[in-house]
């Protein structure tokens, strides 16, 4: 297998210039507009370069592959996470972490309703192994921000590792609606609870029913 195809060959991004990072974001928003249309493995790389308008020779210094791109188009759709968790909610939505847990997953779920790349590369059974390997590095990010608006709303117990924890609680409410497209091809309201339901029962396993809850400065 030549360089060019090794799937997880990253290009350094060092040192680009404006115009260069510009060329960088068209080739990234190619891929999106593409996996809104087709399956992530029926398209290649030439295909996103013709999509930017960018002749594949020159898309070359910027990405080493269509994976390289993906890769990268992951690590955007992660903030998006990000900003979603970190929203502020009504003082109704929470009243317990097992409320904030389920605001969780459902804030994810708009993200990827929004997103539908993002559910081909994070939860598609087509996305390659190095792909899902970067996925899980995006997601302990994830669970960091997931910590953060927990300590904002609860005193939480000192939990060795909780990061960890709330690391595995995406991983496996990611499982859920994974499933829920393997088998009904999207997100149903059944698979839905049910990422919620094993959310819930996972943390329960760590934290107590009840947490003191914080009071919030006006």
């Amino acid at each position: 297998m030549v360089a060019r195809e090794t799937v997880g060959l990253r290009k350094k991004n060092t040192g680009v210039r404006k115009r260069g990072k510009e060329r960088r974001e068209q080739l990234i928003k190619a891929a999106y507009d593409l996996l809104c249309e087709q399956p992530v493995e029926a398209i290649a790389f030439i295909d996103i370069a013709k999509r930017a308008a960018i002749p594949e020779g020159s898309a070359y210094h910027f990405f080493s592959n269509k994976y390289d791109v993906f890769s990268a188009l992951a690590e955007e759709l992660t903030e998006e996470f990000i900003i979603s968790l970190k929203r502020p909610f009504r003082k109704d939505q929470i009243t317990s972490w097992q409320d904030l847990a389920d605001q969780f997953v459902k804030r994810g779920i708009r993200v990827y309703r929004n997103n539908p790349p993002a559910g081909q590369l994070f939860l598609g059974g087509k996305t390659p192994p190095e792909i899902k390997l970067q996925d899980r590095l995006n997601d302990r990010a994830v669970a960091e921000a997931m910590l953060d608006v927990l300590n904002e709303h609860f005193v939480l117990p000192d939990i060795p590792n909780f990061q960890n924890i709330l690391y595995y609680f995406i991983e496996i409410t990611d499982l859920m609606l994974s499933l829920s497209i393997l088998e009904n091809g999207k997100i149903t309201g059944e698979m839905i609870e049910e990422a919620q339901r094993a959310g819930r029962g996972y943390l329960s396993s760590h934290l107590p029913e009840n947490l003191v809850k914080r009071r919030r400065t006006a």
